[in-house]
């Protein structure tokens, strides 16, 4: 698993004060990139097999409020991969507690680069997706 910090900032309040309700898919993504950026060159070694991995769902399960100057603590892991998709779980609390501001999880699948079709997840590009689920295990 690998934490992301954001620390709130006035441009992600609403009128009410709080963090507007689509800023945060902005810093799940962001925790997403910063996941993959422990794994060097995971995306170019996923394009080698042949595939890509789309996100095709997000399910957010607003919980809590957050507030201005507040530090976001965003935790992101591969959660589950079946033969047809992914799941990346992710989690943001209020750093140092554990107040729970968010669950989110983000569902992925392959497509194949030449046919621009669904595909099982197997081969080498789930050798690649397990190396990152058993990278983030130590």
């Amino acid at each position: 698993m690998k934490n992301k910090e954001i620390k709130v900032r006035g441009f992600h309040l609403d009128q009410f004060g709080h963090v507007n309700n689509v800023r945060y898919p902005e810093m799940l993504e962001e925790a997403r990139y910063d996941f993959f950026d422990q794994f060097p060159g995971f995306f170019s070694r996923v394009q080698k097999t042949g595939f890509y991995i789309p996100l095709t769902h997000i399910s957010i399960d607003y919980k809590k409020s957050s507030f201005l100057d507040d530090i976001l603590d965003i935790r992101t892991r591969i959660s589950g991969l079946s033969e047809a998709s992914g799941t990346i779980h992710q989690t943001i609390t209020i750093k140092g507690t554990n107040r729970v501001i968010l669950e989110a999880d983000v569902v992925f699948v392959a497509v194949d680069i030449k046919t621009g079709k669904k595909a099982s997840i197997e081969g080498d590009l789930r050798v690649e997706l397990e190396s990152v689920i058993n990278g983030c295990q130590e």
